[in-house]
C-alpha cells in the first residue's frame, strides 16, 4: 500500500468515527423527558388476608411510561388491623422516553407518596415509587346475609373493621323512619311495619377509623305484612301507660305502677331518655356508648335538625355530625 493509500485510508476511517461519535448525541437528544407521573392505585386486600401483590391494580394516566413490578416491603404473611400497607412500584419509560422530575411531580389517587429513585444500576429509563396504602384498620369485609322475620327483627354477621351500622327499613320503595344508626348486629322495625306493604331492610358497615369511609348496601328478602299483621304491629308500637308530671318534672308510668328506668325508651314511636331517678330529660345531651344526641323540649330525640339555638346537626339517627 502506498503512503497516499494509507493517509486516504486513516481519513475515512477517522471520517466514520467522528459520524458515530456525532450520532450519540443526536440520539440522546431525541429522547423526551417525563417530567411528571400521575397514577391511580385500587386495593383490595382485607384484614386476615395474605399478602400479596395481585391485589394491587395500577393505571397510568400517561402512555409514555407502563407499570412493572409490584411488591410489599411488609413483613409477614397476613394483614392485620395494625398494618399500614406499603408499596415499591417499578415504572418503565417508553421506547424515546426517559423519567426527569422532582418529587413533587408525582401525583397519586388511592395511596400517600413516600419517594422516588432511580433504581441502583438502572438508568433514567426505570423509576421507583414507594407509597402508602390506606391503612389496614380502615378496611372493612363485605356484609353478607340480613336475615329479617315477619316478627320486624333484622339481624346479621358483624363485619371485620366496622365500628357500627347504617339501617334503613324500606316499604315497597319508600325509606320508612330514615337511616338509624347502630352498634349492634340487629335491629328492631316492628314498630315501623303498621301498613300491610312488603318491607326490605338494606344495613352498610360504618368503618370504625374513618366514619366517611362506608360499605355497600345490602338488602334482606322482603317481608311481605298483611293487614291484619299490620294491626297487631300498630297495636304493639303503642306503649301502654301514661305521663305524670310532678314538681321535678315529667315522668311515664306503666301499666304495673313502675316508672320508666334509666336509659332510652321507645314510647309510641318516639325515643325519650329518663335518668337514674326515672325522670325523663329535655333540653339536654345524652352520650351514649360514644355518641352524642339531644333531646328537645318536649323529651323527644332530635333527628335530621340543627340543634335549636346551636350550629350543631343530629343526622337522621340523631346523632351528632362532627364538622
Amino acid at each position: 500500500m502506498t503512503k497516499n493509500h494509507w493517509k486516504r485510508l486513516q481519513a475515512l476511517v477517522l471520517a466514520g468515527v467522528l459520524a458515530v461519535c456525532a450520532a450519540f448525541p443526536a440520539m440522546a437528544e431525541s429522547r423526551k423527558k417525563i417530567t411528571s407521573v400521575s397514577l391511580d392505585v385500587e386495593s383490595e386486600m382485607r384484614i386476615g388476608d395474605d399478602i400479596e401483590p395481585s391485589q394491587v391494580q395500577i393505571e397510568t394516566k400517561s402512555d409514555k411510561y407502563y407499570v412493572g413490578e409490584i411488591d410489599f416491603t411488609n413483613v409477614g404473611f397476613y394483614w392485620s388491623a395494625e398494618d399500614v400497607p406499603q408499596i415499591e412500584v417499578y415504572l418503565y419509560a417508553e421506547d424515546g422516553y426517559y423519567f426527569s422530575l422532582k418529587n413533587t411531580d408525582v401525583h397519586l389517587d388511592g395511596a400517600t407518596y413516600v419517594k422516588a429513585i432511580k433504581p441502583s444500576g438502572m438508568d433514567s429509563t426505570v423509576l421507583k415509587i414507594t407509597m402508602d396504602l390506606p391503612s389496614m384498620a380502615g378496611r372493612m369485609d363485605e356484609l353478607g346475609t340480613i336475615q329479617f322475620g315477619k316478627d320486624g327483627l333484622a339481624t346479621w354477621d358483624p363485619v371485620e373493621g366496622a365500628g357500627y351500622y347504617e339501617v334503613r327499613l324500606i316499604r315497597n320503595s319508600t325509606v320508612v323512619g330514615g337511616t338509624q344508626t347502630v352498634n349492634v348486629t340487629s335491629a328492631e322495625f316492628g314498630y315501623l311495619m303498621t301498613k300491610a306493604a312488603s318491607y326490605t331492610v338494606k344495613v352498610r358497615p360504618v368503618s370504625q377509623v374513618n366514619w366517611e369511609n362506608k360499605g355497600s348496601w345490602a338488602a334482606s328478602a322482603p317481608v311481605y305484612v298483611d293487614a291484619a299483621m299490620a294491626a297487631q304491629f300498630k297495636e304493639a308500637s303503642h306503649t301502654p301507660g301514661e305521663w305524670v308530671k310532678d314538681e321535678t318534672g315529667w315522668r311515664f308510668q306503666n301499666e304495673d305502677g313502675t316508672f320508666m328506668p334509666e336509659g332510652w325508651h321507645l314510647i309510641t314511636g318516639k325515643w325519650y331518655y329518663f335518668g337514674e331517678d326515672t325522670y325523663m330529660w329535655a333540653n339536654a345531651w345524652v352520650n351514649t356508648d360514644s355518641f352524642y344526641y339531644y333531646v328537645g323540649a318536649d323529651g323527644a330525640m332530635l333527628r335530621s335538625t340543627f340543634v335549636p339555638g346551636t350550629e350543631y346537626y343530629v343526622n337522621s339517627a340523631g346523632v351528632w355530625v362532627q364538622p
